[in-house]
This record gives C-alpha cells, structure tokens and sequence, in this order.
C-alpha cells in the first residue's frame, strides 16, 4: 500500500476544495489505516489512483466519509461518567442557574454520531427535573459532520444493542418499544440535531445556536483523530464557547493539552469532566 504522505495530502486537499470536508490535519497514521481500507475495495495502487476515481465514481465520496467518520456509539457509554454527570455536573448546573435566575441550559454534543449522546443527557435533565423540566428553557445542540448519523439521529430509533446500558427503569420510562426503541416524544423535542464541522474556519460553534455561551459541552471520542494543532484550535473555541463554570467532558483516551490546563479544572481524577474556571 502507498506510503506517499505528499500525495495523501493533495488527496485530502482535492476533498476539501471538492465537497468541503477538511481531514487534512487529522492524524496521519488513522487516515492511513483507514484509506487503505478505499484503496483496497476499489483496488486503486496510490492515492493518486484513487482521486482519479473519486472523477469518475462520485459516489465514492460517500463511502471514503463513511469510513473516515466511523460512527460507534449507545446509549450512556462509559456509565461513570453519566453517573457523574447525573450526580455532579447537571446538580451544579442547575443550582447555579437557580443562583443566578437564568432558565436557559444550553448544551452541545459535538461529534454526536447516531444521538445516543445527546438523548442519554437529555434523559438525565428529564429525569433530576422531573416536572421542573418545563420551567427551564433547555436546548440540547447535538452536531456532526456525518449528515446520514443526523438523520438516524432525528428518528430517535434505536435497536436493542443501542439501548444494553440503558437501566430498566429508564428504558420503561422514555422509549417506546415496538421491535426498536423509539424514544419518547418530550425527550426528542430537548435535542436539536444539525451540521457542525468542528475544524470549521468560519463557525466555532453550531450555527442553530446563534450564540454561544453553553453551560456544557461533550466531545468525547473524536479529538484523538485530530492532529495536535487542531486540537488545540477546537480546545480554543470551546474554551470560548464556555459559560463561567462551564462543564468540557472529554472521551476516556483523551487529555486537555497543557495550554489549557489553567483555564479549567479537573474534579475527578477517574473521569474526563472539566470545569472552566476563568471567564
């Protein structure tokens, strides 16, 4: 298989400038491994044979997204951290929003695949605001560069294998089954699904939102594939995005760079959930 870095770039550069998808500062060794999956199935010698491919088969497109956008998600992966979100970050919020008399929560899941993400949380806020939840104005902004996962995503319809971490209780409570998992109507409505691309040059946050200011961001499982550079780029814009006291939750493999390290703080040393402490 091609080792031609060079020609990987002006691979990636022709993506770009094409259909506007920029893998160019992603890591080198994931785009490998996962480009030699393309260039093994259409049976091109080098990247120079493949883009000559994407001319003259489009639809390829499609599939080369598929693969270097893998979509692995369930509902609360990771159950520590959704513990700790139940039992720590949403209480915070919440207090400091009575503290402050503001009914606005703004929350995004950045890179949020099929919506598992964003609907475990905004069955957590369902679940710790039981009837209080009308008298908060609660949007949950949930983004990603994979336009088919969103459109899974706004059904809200999930398999069984989805849905293995869900506790019982819960499942009863906000999903509707009928063969799949359908979650139920006033959870779907808290959830906002649309296109973000986080190495954007001229959006730092989901356009839908208008304005920034979120009380809680998640990014978890997707900055590992970006190089050092654009992680630091994407850690400057949530750094911005934040409210005071904001919530950054990050996947398990992933660590704040050292830039930013000042600019939050760690509460457990188990969990990979941050809180911004300066304006």
């Amino acid at each position: 298989m091609p080792t031609n870095d060079k020609d990987l770039q002006q691979l990636l550069q022709k993506v770009f400038e094409e259909r506007g998808f920029d893998f160019r500062q992603y890591k080198m060794s994931m785009l490998k491994r996962r480009m030699e999956r393309r260039l093994t199935v259409t049976r091109s010698e080098s990247y120079i044979d493949y883009a000559k491919l994407l001319d003259s088969h489009p639809e390829e497109y499609k599939k080369l997204f598929d693969d270097l956008t893998i979509n692995v998600s369930r509902f609360f992966r990771n159950p520590l951290t959704f513990e700790l979100i139940y039992k720590v970050v949403l209480p915070d919020m919440i207090e400091y929003k009575q503290i402050s008399m503001d009914n606005m929560i703004r929350i995004w899941s950045a890179g949020c695949a099929n919506g598992e993400e964003p609907y475990s949380v905004a069955i957590l806020l369902a679940e710790l605001l039981g009837k209080q939840l009308k008298n908060y104005n609660i949007t949950i902004y949930a983004t990603d560069i994979d336009t088919d996962a969103l459109n899974d995503a706004k059904t809200g319809i999930y398999s069984g294998e989805s849905v293995a971490e869900v506790k019982k209780g819960l499942l009863d409570k906000y999903f509707h089954f009928d063969g799949n998992y359908r979650i139920k109507e006033h959870v779907k409505e808290l959830v906002d699904f649309s296109y973000h691309d986080l190495t954007s040059e001229k959006f730092i946050a989901p356009t839908k939102s208008v304005f920034v200011n979120f009380d809680l961001i998640l990014c978890r499982n997707v900055l590992i594939y970006f190089s050092r550079p654009l992680q630091d780029k994407v850690f400057n814009n949530f750094t911005h995005d934040l409210n005071k006291k904001g919530y950054l939750i990050l996947g398990e493999a992933e660590t704040l760079p050292d830039d930013f390290k000042n600019d939050f703080v760690c509460g457990n040393n188990l969990s990979k959930i941050y809180q911004k402490i300066k304006v």
